[in-house]
């Protein structure tokens, strides 16, 4: 998969390409929830493998002209060229966020992933490199914490 470099290369081209043309794109920002704690308790062998096994479950859920790059650590971003509606980049997050239904096996470990995420959209979120990633970074955060409430209401409901 690409770096961020990369991906800042082909997001500014593909800025330029959108301007000229009227056009709309879609930024997706992903951040695999409590990665930290992987390497904790497994180590960072196990985290390093589960990073390569959730990078090739999300390209898999990607068309051919999508792009996904590594940002760094546990944060990845897709670049979603070509759409037609913020609808349309939402259909590919639920793709994305799905790809981690099922448990990652390896080395004896079992480990049940999950990941955030935010989108941006083109010209609507932003119209530069960096409003755009802070924005798709932004509403990932909201995801994030809108999880996390949900997590500690639903194990309050659960209380005797």
């Amino acid at each position: 998969i690409h770096n961020r470099f990369s991906l800042e290369k082909y997001l500014d081209a593909q800025i330029e390409e959108a301007r000229q043309q009227a056009g709309i794109f879609g930024l997706i920002y992903i951040d695999l929830d409590k990665f930290k704690q992987v390497n904790d308790v497994y180590g960072h062998h196990v985290g390093d493998v589960y990073l390569h096994e959730a990078a090739l479950r999300m390209k898999r859920q990607l068309r051919s002209h999508d792009m996904l790059a590594r940002l760094g650590g546990d944060e990845f971003a897709v670049l979603v060229p070509s759409v037609h509606s913020h609808a349309e980049v939402e259909e590919i997050v639920e793709r994305l966020k799905r790809s981690f239904d099922a448990p990652f096996a390896f080395q004896g470990c079992v480990l049940h992933g999950s990941a955030s995420v935010g989108i941006a959209v083109y010209p609507e979120d932003g119209a530069t490199r960096d409003s755009l990633l802070s924005a798709a970074d932004a509403a990932m955060y909201v995801d994030k914490q809108t999880r996390r409430e949900g997590a500690v209401a639903q194990a309050a409901d659960h209380q005797p």
